[in-house]
């Protein structure tokens, strides 16, 4: 005999709460309500597996109980970041949909209107420059950033120290006695690209490297994924034939652009070249040499991301949140003896 499912009347008995309650905590009306109540009802509807009705709730609530989550490209680090936020929402009974805008200004704002007009819970948006308007009707929803900050806004944010990330790597090559250091970045008109820079600029002074802008290089000329990986390639292409030993890429796709180049061209990595990228991954560990790169920190990026905007959906304050990266040395990037 088939099992019933659980009710909303069946989770208010095992909680000890009226069904009223158990109601306000699924439609994130629960701001007056106690921690300890809220944590019974949540307990309740975890102990007995409780699935409510999406469909129902979004007609009475007006709103879906999905999260947006809007990436610029298709970067494996946006992926992993959405698992994390995947499972963490999925504990609140919500729900994530992806789109990515391909860097294209135009289509995330479509992107934003078409989510906000279909009652979404809230969104999480990477913005494709740093400058991106947001319309005042699109805050009748929760709405933060994730990776690249806005300026002149107040929306909160998870995001790393890019600066220091990029100070770190490029110090990294400058100690393996490389005389310069080549930068491929990303849109320049985006947060990230501003702070690696910086960062890159900061180490370079360190070692009494001469800037040369001819030396870096942005993912410019044109928008989206296969873009960024041919700016890569092509930026690498002229860095080696200009005698450059040392490469930063500050960006997965970048970086898959970069090894291209040097598999087709004579250069050898760590005796010819020494290289340092962003995003770690299990293929950076079985590529020949072992790739070094700053590790960002996905699965306490896309934690902190989910908690904030249930927060939010909530009413609560919040405040931005800024973590560390870390460098993952491997063969790619080894001292020279």
């Amino acid at each position: 005999m088939k099992k019933n499912k659980p009710t909303l009347h069946d989770v208010a008995t095992v909680a000890g709460v009226s069904i009223a309650t158990v109601s306000n905590v699924l439609n994130h009306k629960s701001t007056e309500l106690s921690d300890k109540t809220k944590d019974k009802v949540l307990k309740a509807i975890e102990t007995l597996n409780y699935e409510p009705n999406q469909f129902a709730r979004g007609l009475k609530t007006g709103r879906s109980n999905i999260i947006a989550f809007i990436v610029p490209d298709q970067n494996p680090f946006f992926t992993e970041v959405l698992t994390e936020i995947n499972h963490e929402c999925q504990k609140q009974h919500l729900h994530v949909a992806v789109a990515s805008s391909e860097e294209s200004e135009d289509k995330q704002r479509e992107l934003i209107e078409t989510f906000v007009s279909q009652n979404v819970s809230a969104i999480i948006l990477v913005p494709v420059k740093s400058k991106f308007h947001i319309n005042s009707e699109w805050l009748k929803i929760p709405i933060m950033t994730l990776d690249r900050e806005l300026e002149a806004t107040s929306l909160p944010s998870i995001s790393v120290d890019n600066q220091e990330a990029a100070y770190i790597a490029t110090k990294r090559v400058l100690e393996s006695n490389c005389k310069e250091v080549g930068l491929l970045l990303a849109n320049p008109d985006i947060s990230t690209t501003i702070g690696r820079k910086k960062g890159y600029e900061s180490a370079c002074l360190e070692f009494n490297v001469p800037l040369d802008e001819t030396s870096i290089y942005y993912s410019n000329r044109q928008l989206g994924t296969n873009a960024q990986i041919k700016s890569g390639y092509e930026a690498t292409q002229k860095i080696l034939k200009k005698g450059i030993d040392g490469i930063v890429a500050t960006n997965h796709l970048l970086l898959l652009g970069a090894l291209q180049a040097i598999n087709e061209s004579a250069k050898v990595i760590k005796r010819d070249v020494i290289i340092v990228g962003f995003d770690d991954s299990y293929w950076n560990e079985i590529y020949t040499p072992k790739l070094t790169v700053i590790s960002q920190p996905v699965k306490e990026i896309g934690q902190a991301a989910a908690k904030m905007i249930y927060k939010l959906i909530q009413g609560e304050q919040v405040q931005s949140v800024k973590l560390s990266t870390k460098l993952i040395i491997r063969e790619s990037c080894t001292f020279n003896n």
